[in-house]
């Protein structure tokens, strides 16, 4: 065997071990009882890059223990939280006013959730990422015509790209449920994503999304975190729960809030937490 050949053959060895120690430790690291990754929507325009605004969309992805459904939890961005130093306000402050560790607190006060990892996207990141995975296929039910947002869509299927999907996920206006019909939209967006995406083919794209993340989002994830979650989700069922909290609309000195009540949303929340 000639030197060049068993040098090849040593490398490749290498590799397939270095692979298989990655996977054998992403088994190790998810935790059995599932993982809470909190994705969380900047409304930041595409000049501002500051990451202090208002959250748009709260979302949680709890991954399940294997054999379970993972499961897309919403939080209104209305409902009414006591932050702390800023009094009552709307959950979507949190984020503005304590970063990750506000933000985190909130929800588990809400909700009995601990975090795991959170990522934050704003506006610009987001549309460059669904135009680099090539656009998604979203079937709009009912008409979408909202000049502030930017929807324009009759009954159909579409295959959107990074500034339709963000009208998509934005619009308020066009439906009778408002708020509750768009965060509804925003998981299911997110769900598309991961069913039709989330594949081998993906890897070719690794650079190009890689540049977004680190341009256009903050985290606190670490290359395990990518590694792990990722090799869970490639090879996990893609059809998952969907689900928005309970809560309850109030009109408190003149502020219109959703009301949570920790015990009702625990209660609602045990099905889509294994």
């Amino acid at each position: 065997m000639s030197k060049t050949k068993g040098c090849f053959i040593s490398i490749l060895v290498i590799l397939v071990v270095i692979i298989l120690l990655f996977v054998i430790i992403s088994f190790i690291n998810l935790n059995p009882g599932g993982k809470d990754i909190l994705l969380l929507g900047m409304d930041e325009r595409e000049e501002s890059n500051e990451f202090n605004s208002l959250t748009d969309t709260i979302i949680i992805y709890h991954i399940s223990s294997w054999g379970e459904k993972d499961s897309l939890i919403s939080i209104p961005r209305d409902t009414r939280v006591d932050l702390e130093g800023h009094g009552w306000n709307k959950i979507n402050a949190a984020y503005k006013y304590g970063g990750d560790e506000m933000i985190k607190q909130e929800i588990y006060e809400l909700t009995d959730i601990e975090i795991d990892s959170v990522m934050v996207v704003n506006f610009n990141g987001f549309k460059e990422i669904i135009d680099i995975l090539g656009g998604i296929e979203i079937m709009v039910a009912e008409p979408l015509h909202d000049p502030l947002s930017g929807t324009d869509f009759n009954p159909g299927t579409y295959t959107m790209n990074g500034e339709q999907s963000l009208a998509f996920v934005r619009d308020r206006s066009s439906t009778s449920g408002s708020d509750f019909d768009r965060v509804n939209r925003q998981k299911y967006l997110l769900s598309e994503i991961i069913r039709q995406k989330l594949n081998f083919s993906i890897v070719t794209k690794a650079p190009q999304i890689i540049r977004v993340l680190n341009a256009e989002t903050r985290s606190d994830f670490t290359i395990w975190d990518f590694g792990s979650i990722g090799f869970v989700l490639l090879f996990s069922s893609k059809d998952m729960n969907q689900v928005t909290i309970p809560t309850e609309p109030a009109n408190i000195d003149g502020i219109s809030y959703l009301i949570a009540d920790k015990e009702e949303v625990i209660s609602f929340l045990n099905d889509y937490l294994k």
